[in-house]
């Protein structure tokens, strides 16, 4: 009998990732040190948007925002990816522009290519940044977005009603993979899944698609559901299901401890 494992607090724990493949390895690895079994069912793939032309435009006058905001790791580096591709040095590129980040991953992914982040909100929520740029009193400048393709309007609604004038650019799509379903559904049928995780609205939708709309709320019948965010959350509850993990800070290490901790 393996002692240690047993009394690591996941021991014994199904733990579905619903992450893309490549975002996944860090999550994996803080839920197996705390004993728990992971099953990776990625609901997202990260695709190019259907053109760049909105991208391009703005690389072309990147002179004339006073500030980048990134919401998203994926959202740096297709941007950076971008500016390589055409052939821009991006510390000339960026130079004299101030870059906002969404999350301390975010902030990580910009740094890492040499690049200093300005501001960094105490809350990892669009809502924050809103909130600090009229802290800051840095009003009417312009601002530019690289985000998914879709997205929440708040944060660009928000600064424009506080005078910045904001455009937003896609510099990425989400879309489902390709993949089968049947094996999880068995395991869900079987109540054989303790908790499954979300990182996003993005996740929760697909997630919610894969399995069906008329099957889903009976599959998930006595699942644990945790979520990054309150927002990653109320996509949730937008199709009836309550949430019973979210950590106070938006990050995977915490939302690892909070999984922990609800099974303390």
């Amino acid at each position: 009998m393996d002692t240690e494992k047993e009394n690591k607090p996941l021991s014994g724990k199904k733990v579905v990732i619903t992450r893309p493949p490549d975002q996944a390895d860090e999550f994996t690895d803080y839920l197996i040190k705390l004993g728990a079994e992971v099953i990776k069912f990625p609901v997202i793939d990260i695709a190019p948007p259907d053109n760049w032309n909105a991208l391009d435009l703005a690389i072309d006058k990147l002179d004339d925002y006073g500030w980048v905001i990134f919401t998203s790791v994926n959202g740096v580096k297709s941007f950076i990816g971008r500016l390589i591709e055409r052939g821009k040095d991006i510390k000339g590129a960026m130079f004299g522009v101030r870059i906002c980040s969404v999350g301390l991953k975010t902030a990580d992914a910009v740094e890492q290519y040499g690049l200093r982040v300005d501001f960094v909100p105490e809350e990892f929520r669009a809502e924050a940044i809103a909130e600090g740029f009229e802290t800051m009193g840095a009003l009417n400048e312009k601002v530019l977005i690289p985000r998914a393709q879709a997205g929440r309007e708040v944060l660009p609604e928000e600064l424009s009603k506080m005078g910045y004038r904001v455009d937003v650019v896609p510099v990425y799509k989400v879309v489902r993979p390709d993949i089968d379903v049947s094996w999880l559904k068995k395991m869900l049928s079987s109540r054989k899944i303790d908790m499954i995780t979300f990182t996003s609205g993005s996740c929760v939708r697909n997630f919610i698609e894969f399995l069906g709309m008329e099957e889903y709320k009976l599959l998930l019948t006595g699942v644990k559901i945790a979520c990054i965010s309150p927002v990653t959350a109320e996509s949730m509850r937008k199709y009836g299901i309550e949430t019973d993990v979210i950590p106070e800070r938006y990050t995977i290490e915490d939302l690892t401890d909070a999984i922990a901790r609800y099974y303390m």
